[in-house]
């Protein structure tokens, strides 16, 4: 058999995980063809390129004659409005195949490649060092390690098997990859390539900065659905925490889209703590609806010694053009320094745009708004009322200036509507901060100027200061430990409100810090993890 035939055998044979073919067979003239949607061959340069279905049959026809037939190109194929079926192969999606050594029995069918193989077609790349299989029963093994590698998936095993009729790969003792984010392991995983579906058995997966000899933490199951990049559902679930169950699930669904995604590791504990509060843990847990990845229900939880229970439940959606939010929740207040003071949303519906950027700049504006029954306890009784408000806002993405500085600004106007006592408040507000660093020294400093006319019955919603100046500087001790210190000033007066001396440590697959305020002699303790939000 001459060079060009054995390059085309091997090409047929080697096709793991990318051949879609249910039958192969040699025809009377000696030539190995592939059926199935496409047969792979030759053009004049020497280029593999498949065969449409149609020209398998006068192959067959002309089998006795030996005599090569032409066939038609793909533009004037589509010019007859022939329609190929997708099996993975095309004139658009060939196929390329490279080893050291082929060796391919012409009577049997059998066929085996070793050295350096690598295969490849559209995104998806496989290399190893040995395979072995068979062109008429389509079934080929890789028994020593194989790597697989695409946009979303970066995969290695000890054992593959292929199933080319039914496009079904199998992989044995695996771990990998999915968009850099997830790690995942198993004992035996099964890849269907038309659904584009991993189903890993006896398997575990986690986050990238809690992968470990023992994971920090980790999702067990019995069985593993992934889509990558899309989703993955497990049956019989575990949440663990280094070799502690924190809870079992028959079921669980997740989206594995982004970070801001629907997610198991919520259900972790972490610590807090602060002055106004006291101690405290929070967690949450979040599910899917109807199977619909864009529509969950969650229920975050906040405990304090202080200050009781806090919850936040109810449920989220995600549009094209933004997202809401139904719930009941009791918030504390951010812009308020007294502390402590918490309001009851009982219950609100919010919305958050997505950014539109402005005729292909830069810019981009949004906006944001809230619906609801505000609820505030304090001394001489309850405030409660409707609320409504909403804030339009402009701004941009971060614009350099140098190696090592960083300018951000933003601009909007906020309205509230307050039932209570029927107040309206109006907040024309900019902000403007540069940050920057150089080695293990970085520093910020930003300006908030809020005109604000009207008057808003809520602690919760007063601020504190309206012109605040932000000013800190941060220093890397060692790769893990660093401390900073701050001020916030009140550009109206020039009063120091605030000096924060922050200590921060680097734990693995979560960020640590303890803060205290020698202004208003308050201390705050926080972790947070690294690949979620909470």
């Amino acid at each position: 058999m001459n060079k060009s035939k054995l390059k085309r055998a091997l090409i047929l044979g080697c096709a793991l995980f990318l051949g879609t073919g249910p039958e192969g067979y040699v025809s009377a003239a000696g030539d190995i063809t592939y059926e199935g949607g496409f047969v792979v061959d030759e053009d004049h340069k020497g280029v593999v390129r498949p065969i449409r279905p149609a020209e398998v049959l006068v192959n067959r026809n002309n089998a006795k004659t030996k005599e090569p037939i032409e066939s038609d190109s793909p533009s004037s194929a589509a010019r007859k409005g022939k329609k190929a079926k997708d099996t993975g192969i095309s004139p658009e999606h060939p196929l390329t195949f490279t080893a050291d050594y082929i060796r391919y029995n012409h009577s049997t069918g059998d066929v085996m490649a070793e050295g350096r193989i690598d295969m490849r077609q559209m995104m998806d790349q496989y290399t190893t060092e040995y395979v072995y299989g068979n062109t008429v029963t389509q079934q080929y093994v890789i028994p020593g390690e194989v790597h697989w590698k695409n946009p979303t998936t970066d995969m290695t095993a000890q054992r593959a098997e292929y199933d080319g009729a039914a496009s079904i790969g199998k992989f044995y003792d695996f771990s990998g990859w999915d968009s850099g984010l997830y790690y995942f392991k198993g004992d035996k995983g099964t890849y269907y390539r038309k659904d584009n579906k991993m189903v890993a058995d006896r398997g575990y997966f986690t986050t990238k900065h809690a992968v470990a000899k023992v994971p920090d933490y980790r999702i067990e199951a019995d069985t593993i659905e992934i889509y990558p990049g899309d989703h993955y559902t497990a049956y019989n679930v575990k949440l663990k925490v280094k070799n502690t169950t924190l809870i079992s699930f028959p079921k669980y669904r997740a989206s594995l889209k982004n970070d801001n995604a629907v997610s198991p590791w919520s259900l972790l504990p972490r610590p807090k703590y602060d002055s106004d509060n006291g101690w405290g843990w929070h967690n949450g847990l979040e599910l899917p609806v109807a199977h619909n990845d864009d529509l969950y229900f969650y229920i975050r939880n906040e405990w304090y010694t202080k200050s009781g229970y806090k919850p936040d439940v109810g449920f989220s959606y995600s549009t094209p053009f933004g997202w809401f939010n139904f719930h009941y929740a009791e918030k504390e207040s951010s812009i308020n320094d007294e502390g402590g003071l918490w309001i009851k949303k009982r219950p609100s519906l919010e919305f958050k745009s997505n950014r539109y950027y402005l005729f292909k700049s830069p810019f981009y504006a949004g906006i944001s708004g809230e619906i609801g029954y505000w609820d505030e306890e304090r001394a001489g009784g309850n405030c409660k009322g409707s609320y409504k408000g909403f804030d339009v806002y402009i701004s941009g993405d971060p614009i350099k200036l140098g190696r090592f500085l960083t300018f951000n600004w933003r601009a909007g106007i906020a309205k509230d509507y307050y039932g209570y006592q029927n107040e309206i408040r109006e907040n024309k507000y900019y902000s403007v901060g540069l940050m920057g660093g150089y080695r293990a020294v970085s520093g910020w400093i930003n300006y908030t100027n809020r005109a604000i006319t009207g008057y808003t019955p809520y602690l919760y919603d007063t601020f504190s200061t309206t012109k605040p100046i932000d000013i800190g500087f941060r220093l890397e001790l060692t790769p893990k430990d660093a401390v900073s210190v701050s001020w916030t000033i009140d550009a109206k007066n020039g009063n120091v409100d605030h000096r924060y001396y922050t200590y921060y440590r680097d734990m693995h697959s979560f960020y640590g810090w303890i803060r205290y305020d020698t202004v208003e002699k308050k201390t705050t303790f926080m972790i947070m993890p690294k690949d979620f939000r909470f």
